[in-house]
């Protein structure tokens, strides 16, 4: 038995999904990024933007690039609907900021994230808790 299970997971391995598999989660989505207050007195704040998926790869971006306040959020969905994405941004008003940090400061972190069908869930891996929604369109 332990033969057999051996064989399957080398013939797994070598015949890749089928792209439809891969694109499953391809389309538009709507974002929802909502931090929490943190206890250096950081305000909560939520974005909402679109992202787009093609051939299970996700990009969105807040607000204009180089600019107080931009958020752009990338990464790959494998397809089982796990996925994990990497934000960065420049912070905008201290007052949202962790450590109150002056504007245009540069930051990032990672979602561990989950989808299935046409939602999405995920939640900010580092220092601060925030959630992340996705709706497709």
């Amino acid at each position: 038995m332990a033969r057999v299970l051996a064989i399957l997971s080398v013939a797994v391995m070598a015949f890749p999904l089928p792209a439809a598999a891969a694109g499953r989660f391809d389309g538009t989505w709507n974002v929802i990024v909502h931090c929490e207050p943190a206890p250096d007195r950081t305000l909560a704040y939520t974005y909402r933007f679109v992202a787009s998926v093609k051939e299970g790869v996700l990009h969105g971006e807040h607000g204009v690039k180089d600019t107080a306040g931009w958020l752009i959020l990338d990464g790959t969905i494998k397809p089982d609907g796990a996925a994990t994405l990497e934000a960065r941004g420049l912070t905008g008003d201290p007052n949202y900021a962790i450590g109150h940090v002056r504007q245009l400061t540069g930051y990032g972190y990672h979602v561990a994230a989950r989808f299935d069908g046409s939602q999405g869930s995920g939640e900010r891996v580092e220092d601060r808790a925030c959630t992340v929604g996705f709706q497709k369109r």
